[in-house]
């Protein structure tokens, strides 16, 4: 406080007296006291006001030095956020074979929706080159002002547009460029990203670009948006300016937060410069200094300063160090909170994208049951949108179907080990029950009481509906959706129950396995559909069509009194089936079938035995011509039995060397020894001789053919090469070849004769194959397999030709060498015109098409002179000898060599009658 001196009024009574020298002394302490006092707390006050105001000074740089950090992080991130968008343009053009206004409306629409992302965005949208121009094609949003820039050159918005939107930019790389703003316009910037030449081209640098994605930033709205971050919002007012370029150029100046005409740079403002989108910029910012009043105190002050300037100056300087030091821990503070936002928002993401991926429908709620959030999943199970579900309880969408203990026993379960799962009915917006496998589980808070609540689901209704599916089609055909054997069975069990007589009739078609193979599955579909549509015509409401093989079907109909065998609506079936059906590939096909026929309840009152014994008897009536109908029999049972006997006692056979070869000789004109074909006999202890018609069939039904076929061969060649080797001349050993064979998967036969001509040592100019008509059918795809026969040297013949359905194509493009006239048009041939006409036409293809031929099953002397009439060159059958045993044939081989005055040079000759 300031003090004045005591100084009395004199008194007009009392003179005035001179003071003393001691006084005058204490008033000169007291005034050098003074002056001292005023000259220190001048000082002092002199001293801490600098003091205070260069701690300031530091201070101010110190926040000026963050506050230029954070306005730098807000511009690069937003230019970051709004190159996002660009490219996002760019990928919807990639996405879309030509991106229409309404595409880019919903794309500006959903991204407002998803937060403050468009906030300081002019404009976006595409140009296109065309005639050296860059016209803007899209632009959005579409007001007025925007509308008048359809059209014009995207290259007139951007200043030094010469250097601008380059051909040999990569399709990744963004540009970023200072607008070129209208008289008296806000200045702005041009984010461009070249998207390529084409949709299909795009991003593989194979073509100079062609379509540009762009975005228009108005730089005030642009800065205000960046600052405008949560994160990012400052506490004092800041000066910028925005260069292009490196240098504070005032010709370059873009933007000043000042808004003064001719603005000079900002003095002593902090400098930030970076390069983004292939330019160099430079930004300036200034926090200006707010000062109210002289930093100096006043004369009059000067002594009230100086008594207070030691406790002020203490305490200013220590708020100035405080305030330094709080605005350091708030800088690092807040980078380390941007740094973690950043990180969350990444996450966020990641978890929201996963979320959103889920199929099975998740929902979170809080501790009271109602909603939070949802995923897409979950509303399409449901029905509902994620706006008509928050805040709302998924009890709204309970079935009904399940009852009060069915929902307190979850509870009870679920609250007591934090999960629950089981099947749960729902109800749909749309008021459709549907089942839903259900997971639910518990979120706990730190005192363990529930928080929240939440729920995986996965929609139970395609899984019931295949269920549905899969158990429909496990008792129904799915091509003609008629019952199959088992659902037959049920049904004809249902029949058996009641009183009336039945027959069961098992039907199997003859041809469709040959039309497939011909023209495919397809046309055996389609014969199939029109088969089941003739059999419809003969079942009743009350009667059973089921399809039971893929040309099998069986029929349970009402046995009528006047046919009590039921072969007389079997006939009439067959004859309804045998009618021409529509032509397949310019053919018309008539369907030929057997039966097998059963009645209830005079051959059984059991469901499966009436399906069994119409099924043997199908199976005997398949050993005879086609269209043959056989009312079951108990002999058939029997027949059967001896059938899989014959089958298991065969497998026997092959394994005990039961099995031998028997050898019929094939002679020419003259009666010269050509060769023999190799005949598979068989004599069993059990049986006695089975005949090879019996046995074969048996054996092509298994895979027993395929043993016995490499039997046959193996042992027909280690003869006939045990005979060359001993000087014979047998000629050539023809080896039967059965279909199946063909159709190993374990080995193609060009395999199997390569082999066993490397294990016996037989050339192959001795073997030949016999193969019927039915190997050629183009859908057994034994072509390649023949002509790599034909590569080894191996002579190929076609046996019983004539029988089958070859054409003369068929034959010229196989690699046939021999044509065996079928036994059938041989015997009588004499007196049947039929089968002089086939000999004859026969013997005259196959000279045409330069094959041999022989004719077999030759039993009589006039069916011999006819065929030599018409130059038939070679013979076989009992007329010359019946099939000899090795042992018989070697002797025959023999006399044929004692016979020759050279041992080993001719053939062995058989007699001619």
């Amino acid at each position: 406080m300031r003090t004045l001196p005591f100084r009395q009024t004199p008194s007009p009574h009392l003179p005035l007296l001179p003071r003393p020298p001691a006084d005058e002394r204490l008033d000169q302490e007291r005034r050098t006291l003074v002056f001292g006092v005023v000259a220190m707390g001048l000082l002092g006050t002199t001293l801490l006001t600098w003091n205070s105001y260069t701690q300031f000074q530091s201070g101010h740089a110190s926040q000026e030095k963050a506050t230029a950090d954070l306005v730098y992080a807000a511009l690069q991130l937003k230019l970051v956020n709004s190159e996002s968008l660009v490219r996002g343009l760019a990928g919807l053009d990639r996405a879309s074979e030509e991106v229409t206004l309404a595409e880019l409306q919903r794309f500006v629409s959903a991204v407002g929706a998803g937060g403050p992302a468009l906030e300081g965005i002019g404009t976006l949208g595409y140009a296109t080159a065309a005639s050296g121009r860059v016209p803007i094609r899209l632009i959005a949003p579409l007001n007025p002002g925007n509308r008048l820039l359809l059209g014009s050159d995207l290259r007139s918005l951007i200043r030094n547009s010469g250097q601008a939107l380059r051909q040999d930019a990569s399709p990744h790389e963004g540009w970023l460029f200072s607008g070129r703003p209208g008289p008296g316009g806000p200045a702005f910037l041009v984010q461009v990203l070249p998207i390529g030449g084409s949709n299909g081209t795009a991003g593989r640098g194979t073509a100079p670009p062609s379509t540009w994605a762009f975005a228009t930033l108005p730089l005030r709205d642009f800065l205000v948006a960046a600052l405008d971050h949560p994160l990012m919002r400052l506490k004092e007012e800041v000066d910028l300016q925005l260069y292009s370029g490196d240098r504070a150029d005032p010709r370059q100046l873009l933007y000043d937060s000042r808004n003064r005409p001719g603005a000079e740079v900002l003095p002593h403002a902090l400098s930030r410069p970076f390069e983004t989108g292939g330019q160099r910029w430079l930004l300036l910012v200034q926090v200006p200094l707010q000062v109210s009043g002289p930093w100096l105190p006043t004369w009059e002050v000067v002594l009230l300063l100086g008594l207070t300037s030691s406790v002020l100056a203490g305490l200013v300087s220590d708020q100035f160090l405080q305030r330094r030091r709080a605005l350091e821990r708030e800088e690092r503070s807040l980078g380390a909170m941007r740094r973690n936002w950043e990180a969350s928002l990444e996450w966020f993401h990641l978890y929201r994208q996963a979320f959103s991926l889920i199929q099975d429908g998740v929902v979170i709620t809080d501790s009271t049951g109602f909603i939070l959030t949802c995923n897409e999943a979950y509303s399409a199970i449901t029905g509902y949108e994620l706006e008509e579900l928050v805040g709302r309880n998924p009890r709204m969408m309970k079935s009904g179907y399940q009852d009060k203990a069915f929902y307190a026993a979850l509870w009870e379960q679920l609250l007591a080990s934090d999960r629950w799962a089981g099947e749960i009915w729902n109800r749909r917006a749309n008021g459709e029950i549907y089942p839903v496998w259900m997971q639910m589980g518990v979120v706990r808070d730190a005192s363990g009481a529930p928080s929240h609540y939440v729920a995986a689901l996965a929609d139970q209704t395609r899984l019931r509906e295949k269920d549905r599916q899969l158990e429909y089609l496990g008792y129904h055909n799915p091509l003609t959706e008629l019952p199959n054997l088992q659902m037959a069975e049920l049904q004809l069990g249902q029949l058996c129950q009641q009183t009336q007589p039945l027959v069961v009739i098992w039907v199997e078609l003859d041809g469709v396995k040959r039309i497939e193979e011909s023209f495919g599955p397809a046309k055996g579909d389609e014969l199939v559909k029109v088969v089941v549509e003739r059999l419809n015509r003969f079942v009743g409401p009350t009667d059973v069509l089921a399809q039971v093989g893929r040309s099998e079907f069986l029929i349970v109909h009402s046995l009528d009194p006047a046919d009590p065998t039921g072969v007389q609506i079997a006939g009439r079936i067959l004859a309804g089936l045998s009618d021409p059906i529509g032509p397949v590939e310019t053919l018309e096909v008539a369907l030929a079938a057997w039966a097998g026929v059963s009645c209830f309840p005079q051959d059984s009152r059991e469901p499966e035995n009436l399906l069994l014994f119409a099924a043997t008897a199908l199976g005997q009536a398949r050993r005879q011509e086609v269209g043959t109908i056989l009312r079951y029999s108990g002999e058939m049972t029997i027949r059967s039995r001896h059938r899989l006997a014959i089958e298991a006692h065969l497998q026997r056979a092959l394994e005990t060397g039961q099995l031998e070869l028997y050898y019929q000789p094939q002679v020419d004109s003259q009666g010269d020894l050509l060769g023999a074909e190799a005949l598979l006999r068989w004599r069993s202890p059990e049986f006695g001789p089975v005949s090879p018609l019996e046995f074969l069939p048996i054996a092509e039904t298994s895979d027993l053919i395929h043993r016995i076929g490499a039997w046959v061969l193996e042992d027909a060649c280690r003869q006939w090469q045990g005979w060359v080797q001993a000087g014979l001349a047998p000629g050539r050993v023809a080896v039967n070849l059965s279909t199946r064979q063909f159709q190993d998967p374990r080995q193609s036969v060009p395999e199997l004769v390569q082999h066993c001509l490397a294990r016996t040592g037989l050339s192959t100019g001795l073997l030949e194959l016999e193969i019927t008509e039915s190997c050629l059918m183009p859908a057994l795809g034994t072509r390649e397999q023949l002509l790599k026969l034909k590569e080894l040297g191996v002579e190929l013949a076609i046996d019983d030709f004539g029988t089958g359905f070859s054409s003369l194509s068929t034959i010229h493009t196989f690699p046939v060498s021999k044509l065996k006239i079928d036994r059938s048009f041989v015997d009588g041939v004499d007196t049947n015109l039929t089968s002089q006409a086939i000999v004859r036409a026969t013997l005259a293809m196959a000279r045409g098409l330069g094959v041999s031929t022989l004719a077999e099953g030759v039993e009589r002397p006039e069916e011999l002179d006819f065929l030599l009439r018409c130059g038939c060159p070679a013979y076989q059958g009992f007329l010359f000898s019946r099939p000899l045993a090795a042992t018989e044939f070697e002797a025959l081989l023999r006399r044929g060599v004692a016979a020759n005055s050279v041992a080993g040079t001719q053939p062995a000759r058989v007699h001619l009658p």
